[in-house]
């Protein structure tokens, strides 16, 4: 489904935000009832993932609801919010104690704390779409905002977002006869962790630390001929890429395992002598990581020139900023 702020091509499924919460962080005081993260475990990862109709907010591990004994005390797992209807479901569960009462009451606190979170938002007037929301990085600005209100100030550590999506239309990047493309249909699962450790700091100026993308399929173009098909990879700030799964095509992927990459090492190979490479003589390992810092060499310059070329394509946001590729494809 297209969003607004992204080009029509991309059809993005859903968007999380995982921050990390201390241990020991209280979050509410209800009562006699209190809502924290774990102190058995270290820091709890608060995960708020949005879709088209859903917003989620889930916890790993379980915060935890502390009532005093007898009383049996509980975990909070996550909360549903449906965008279209308003409904809100909990997912709430005993851990132990020997009375065990209160479960719907502390459900009804959770959905209290959800509605927390969406106020002063579009998304707490049902039915609400956020693939249409013009100032969604505003709604997201304000739910973090309201978050950290709730917590009372606490403080989150480290930051990492993680999107899905399917690619309408081909996208490609070349520098002479040397690119990339991207094939209609391929799907994208990236990750990406963030610098910064407040929500000022997120909101301010967000700086991309790295990017671990899984793709169905990138097609990697050497000389004007498709040469590998690269799987998974990752991009560090400035552009700096590391190839970490990568299949070769056409007839340099017909042949057999170490052959095939000992081939591919020769059609990418700027430098060195590729034809050295003996397979009888040589590690596999050594062959596939030559192979990979060829496609990373070769990869770079393309991605470097699409990003300055396509740095405004996500709305209210400057990739070159972001991802630290200055017009000198230097580290910002």
């Amino acid at each position: 489904m297209a969003w607004s702020f992204l080009p029509p091509w991309i059809d993005l499924e859903s968007v999380s935000l995982s921050l990390d919460l201390p241990a020991r962080t209280t979050l509410k005081r209800v009562a006699v009832a209190t809502l924290a993260t774990s102190a058995a475990t270290g820091a709890t990862a608060l995960r708020l993932t949005l879709a088209p109709a859903l917003l989620r907010v889930a916890f790993e591990p379980y915060l935890v609801i502390d009532l005093p004994p007898p009383l049996g005390d509980m975990g909070l797992q996550q909360v549903e919010y449906d965008l279209r209807s308003g409904a809100m479901t909990p997912n709430v569960f005993y851990t132990g104690g020997l009375v065990r009462v209160g479960k719907e009451a502390a459900e009804d606190e959770a959905r209290a704390f959800l509605r927390g979170l969406v106020t002063s938002t579009p998304m707490a007037i049902p039915p609400y779409d956020p693939t249409t929301d013009p100032d969604l990085v505003l709604t997201v600005r304000q739910v973090l905002s309201n978050l950290e209100a709730e917590g009372g100030g606490v403080a989150f550590r480290g930051a990492s977002l993680s999107a899905r999506a399917t690619l309408r239309e081909e996208l490609a990047g070349a520098v002479g006869r040397d690119g990339f493309r991207i094939p209609a249909g391929a799907t994208i699962v990236a990750r990406v962790d963030v610098e910064g450790t407040t929500r000022a700091e997120l909101e301010a100026s967000p700086r991309v630390k790295r990017i671990q993308v899984d793709c169905s399929s990138v097609v990697l173009r050497k000389d004007g001929v498709d040469q590998a098909d690269v799987r998974r990879f990752i991009v560090r700030r400035g552009g700096e890429i590391t190839v970490e799964q990568v299949e070769p095509l056409g007839a340099l992927g017909q042949a057999a395992g170490l052959e095939s990459l000992v081939r591919l090492f020769g059609a990418l190979a700027t430098g060195g002598d590729a034809a050295a490479l003996d397979p009888r003589r040589i590690e596999p390992s050594v062959v596939e990581g030559l192979v990979k810092e060829e496609i990373a060499r070769a990869l770079r310059p393309a991605l470097v020139d699409w990003v300055q070329q396509n740095a405004e394509i996500v709305v209210g946001m400057d990739l070159r900023q972001v991802l630290g590729i200055t017009d000198g494809a230097g580290v910002a």
